[in-house]
Order: C-alpha cells, then structure tokens, then sequence
C-alpha cells in the first residue's frame, strides 16, 4: 500500500533468505513458486524500525483497497504455511503490523535481544501490545533470542536444523544432525 520497498532474495547454505522491512503480500506470494530447491526459507524483517510514514501509508487508503491488503496478507500467511519446507523469521528490531503477521506466521522465531514486537490479542475489540525480548521468549512468542548481529546466522541455522512435516499441520522440529 504505497511506496514499498522490494524484497530480495539470497541463498545461504541451501536456505533461501527473503530481505524484506515492507512489501506488498501479492508480490511476495508470487515469489515463493520461485524459491526451487531449498531446504528452508528465512524471512528476515525489522532491519530498522516502522518509520511514521509507512503507518500513515496504511491510513490514508481506502476501505477496499484494505480489505484487499487484508485478504492478500491472509493468502500469504496460508501460502507459508504450506510450503514443504520450515519457515523461519529472523526479526531484526521491531516490527509490528503486516511484518509481526507474517513472522506469526512462520514455524520458527528468532529475535534480536534488543529488539520486540507487537502481540495482537482480541476479537471486536482488538489490543495491541508490545513485546520485548525477554518476554517474547519466555512466553514462546520466539523460540530464541540472540544478538544483534546474529539473527540472520542463527535463523538461517534453525532453518537447517529444522524438519517439516505434513501430518496435520506443518510443524518445524528439531532433528538431531
């Protein structure tokens, strides 16, 4: 919605690495036919914090192309949920919005120690609330939590680690090396 910047894509070890801080979720939906071959896919988001720009972006548009956000942004989280390898979100810094929905939607979670996110909670009358680090691991909102300078390495590591299964709903599991 607006003036988003482009996710890239990179492979390490095997794993395909999306970049992203804000895309459209029909644009990266169309990727993920494309990443063949991999064993695992990270999405690496919250290199930097939300500027105020991007909040106002979603505010100043209209009831339908909302709901059209929304119902994308839905298609993307089910298209993640089935891909036949484990998904892992490697959050950077903060990230709320469209980037907490989709790293709710991965597998697996890694999480800078400096960093948060916002927990959604609420039906009709929705609560938002942010969630540090120390939090967000202890109530298994992320499954680890390193530093700043790790969290592509140790996402990209869990992603490996990681096998998927199709039993009745994907799940991510550790499996011995």
């Amino acid at each position: 919605m607006g003036n988003l910047m482009p996710a890239t894509v990179e492979l390490a070890d095997g794993v395909a690495v999306v970049r992203l801080d804000q895309d459209p979720p029909a644009r990266l939906r169309a990727l993920l036919p494309t990443l063949t071959g991999v064993r695992g896919l990270v999405l690496h988001a919250g290199s930097r914090k939300a500027s105020p720009a991007s909040v106002r972006g979603v505010i100043g548009v209209s009831a339908a192309a909302r709901r059209e956000h929304v119902r994308e942004l839905r298609a993307l989280r089910t298209a993640l949920a089935e891909l036949p390898v484990p998904v892992v979100a490697a959050i950077g810094r903060s990230v709320s919005g469209d980037l907490a929905a989709l790293a709710d939607a991965c597998d697996r979670r890694v999480l800078a120690d400096d960093g948060d996110l916002v927990r959604v909670t609420g039906t009709g009358v929705v609560v938002a609330r942010r969630v540090d680090a120390a939090e967000a691991l202890r109530t298994g909102l992320v499954d680890r939590v390193v530093a700043p300078g790790h969290v592509l390495s140790a996402a990209v590591e869990l992603a490996k680690q990681c096998k998927s299964t199709q039993d009745s709903r994907k799940s991510c599991r550790i499996v011995a090396p």
